[in-house]
């Protein structure tokens, strides 16, 4: 596989470490006052233009922390017509944020309606005013003359775009006697060190095989009904993203099947999706796999990775395994396949550093892997140590 296409398709991906100099960390912010406070930012109404007659009020809110149910007693909520209250309640949705207010009766088809609301955010613990100490809200709500539309079946559509990511630590990198790479400052949000290295001299052996499934759910009804909806995406039978949008992302380095369920909070009705499963027919690009280094490098390579740093005196020749059949295949549809889904491209230099050092490749990579640093054994990096006299 060449070298060149497994960085422009990294490039190709917005999801990039960014290096900071270390004394850039006195920059970082501290923690966040508000991160352990439960409060709501808002409540709004979202369907109150149009209620179908057999449907419920819908108000969405932004709830930093806690748990809906818990607030449904606190949050004052009041819908009268001419002045004279109408009885109901209020219920907490399996979307986070979001409640329902149904009505005691039935609603009056083509009746307008007055609602009005408050909810009394809690003293904050912190010193910080993290929102304000009342929400108001208010509508007219005005109801339809006809029922929701019921909840039909459901339908998605996907768009699959495989994808190659080098995986950059000290024990995958290979490099020409003499080089250096080391380990420094991850930024503010860094889960771990950045590594910096000279691509003329060194390389990493490992990538990471990723499939991004983008995923469209059809409209399962039409008309007011629809803002009565929620979407839940489950990952091989398992609840993985509730949402009030009808699309959904997934980066998955393994194969997977996926069903979409729309729901219906005013009637409760539920209507799945047939399941779909993706990334069986490409299981041996997904996940951990070798890369051979670059030609242009002709030295003879080796990893010298030893408690935590790089110690020319305790160094592996690089042996590598025999490289998957099929990997330029691989990378060659993932960058088609991102060009055609219209992906951005991200601004990444890897063609040098601030300090002097004459070149230096990034970690690129949707993500961290625990389980890279048991591939040591796995590709021949740690087979037996040569010690420099």
């Amino acid at each position: 596989m060449a070298y060149e296409k497994i960085q422009a398709l990294a490039l190709a991906f917005p999801i990039l470490t960014v290096a900071v100099a270390p004394d850039s960390a006195e920059a970082c912010p501290g923690p966040d006052p508000c991160a352990g406070e439960d409060f709501w930012y808002d409540l709004v109404p979202v369907n109150a233009a149009k209620i179908p007659s057999d449907g419920v009020l819908v108000l969405q809110g932004g709830h930093q922390n806690g748990v809906d149910e818990d607030w449904l007693a606190k949050i004052e909520l009041t819908v009268t017509k001419d002045g004279q209250p109408i009885a109901g309640a209020l219920e907490a949705t399996s979307q986070h944020g979001m409640l329902i207010w149904r009505p005691e009766a039935p609603w009056e088809a083509g009746a307008t309606l007055q609602m009005t609301g408050k909810i009394t955010n809690p003293p904050f613990d912190s010193y910080y005013e993290c929102a304000a100490p009342e929400i108001l809200f208010e509508a007219d709500l005005v109801i339809d003359s006809e029922p929701g539309a019921p909840l039909g079946a459901v339908e998605f559509t996907a768009m699959q775009t495989p994808s190659l990511f080098p995986e950059v630590t000290l024990e995958t990198l290979v490099c020409c006697p003499g080089a250096t790479p080391s380990t420094g400052y991850g930024g503010c949000y860094g889960e771990s060190d950045y590594v910096y290295w000279d691509d003329e001299v060194c390389a990493p052996t490992v990538q990471h095989g990723y499939l991004l499934v983008e995923m469209t759910a059809d409209a399962p009804t039409s008309g007011p009904a629809l803002a009565q909806v929620i979407y839940t995406l489950k990952i091989d039978g398992v609840v993985h993203t509730v949402s009030t949008a009808q699309q959904f992302s997934l980066y998955q380095d393994k194969p997977f099947c996926a069903v979409i369920e729309a729901q219906d909070v005013a009637s409760g009705k539920v209507s799945a999706s047939a399941e779909q499963c993706f990334g069986q027919d490409i299981v041996d690009k997904l996940g951990v796999l070798p890369i051979a280094p670059p030609d242009a490098l002709t030295c003879e390579l080796e990893n010298c990775a030893s408690n935590g740093g790089w110690d020319p005196a305790m160094c592996t020749p690089f042996e590598p395994e025999p490289p998957p059949t099929t990997s330029d295949t691989m990378t060659e549809t993932a960058t088609e396949t991102a060009t055609d889904a219209g992906s951005s491209g991200g601004a990444s230099d890897t063609s040098g550093q601030d300090g002097g050092e004459k070149g230096c490749a990034c970690d690129v990579g949707p993500g961290g892997d625990a389980g890279l640093l048991a591939l040591v054994g796995l590709l021949g990096l740690a087979r037996r140590r040569r010690v420099r006299s």
